[in-house]
């Protein structure tokens, strides 16, 4: 099983393209994140709306999506678009909310109807390698209780996350990044790294970066190509399924 950071338990910290590039870029994840925790500190975030957990939320093919499991995405939500910097109005949130919570319910149903699911061996597997990116199993259940999840909502969406990449190593076309993708990329991000560093404030003190050799973050660069090409492809799936999908939101 590959190894990977939980993309439950981290906050769902998106990592910055290229992270590993310099400072710099680094910074300016760091600054949007405070950027968002001051604006939540100001009362500028929008109030979470939960619903009942029993409630159904909607229906996808006639399978319930409830309120429980809305409820627990929209705090999931919320943390990703601070992540961003973004704080969308209460309305903005609900309406992401669902649409995360239909495409996955539809790619759940499609991922299922093929055949693909994951054993409790390996749900437990990947429970463990999540556990070994903290200090200690107390600081791992604190990063669980600090979260939206449970332990049983955890394993659930293990489940499918292991039951979904056997379903894209298996229906989706295989992806291939080239050399020159992976030059171009490389080039675009140095670019920007220089320019930031020319538009520093003047008087401003900043830490000279030396920018990496493409030979330190080839394989990076391939792999953050690859999964935004995976993301793609996995995108027009799930909008050609709803086209033959019944949907109806009940909130």
């Amino acid at each position: 099983m590959k190894k990977k950071l939980s993309v439950f338990l981290i906050a769902m910290l998106t990592t910055a393209l290229l992270a590993a590039c310099g400072a710099n870029e680094n910074d300016a994840a760091n600054e949007g994140n405070q950027n968002a925790q001051d604006q939540q500190d100001q009362g500028q975030a929008p109030e979470l709306e939960e619903v009942d957990p029993e409630k159904v939320v909607a229906t996808v093919n006639g399978e319930e999506i409830k309120g429980e499991e809305y409820n627990n995405m929209l705090q999931q939500t919320q943390i990703m678009m601070m992540q961003f910097g973004q704080m969308g109005d209460a309305d903005t949130l609900k309406e992401q909310t669902l649409n995360t919570l239909i495409d996955q319910k539809i790619l759940s149903l499609e991922v299922s109807d093929k055949g693909y699911e994951a054993s409790e061996k390996e749900v437990e597997d990947y429970l463990n390698e999540i556990k070994t990116q903290y200090e200690s199993e107390e600081k791992f259940n604190e990063a669980l209780e600090a979260s939206p999840l449970t332990m049983e909502t955890l394993k659930t969406q293990i489940a499918e996350e292991l039951a979904l990449e056997k379903y894209l190593e298996n229906e989706l076309e295989e992806t291939n990044v080239t050399d020159e993708q992976v030059e171009e990329y490389y080039k675009q991000a140095k670019e920007q790294s220089e320019a930031q560093q020319q538009d520093a404030a003047e008087g401003e003190e900043t830490q000279e970066n030396q920018f990496p050799e493409l030979a330190e973050v080839e394989d990076q660069i391939r792999g953050q190509l690859e999964q935004e090409d995976k993301q793609k492809k996995l995108q027009a799936v799930v909008e050609e399924l709803k086209e033959n999908s019944e949907i109806e939101k009940m909130i």
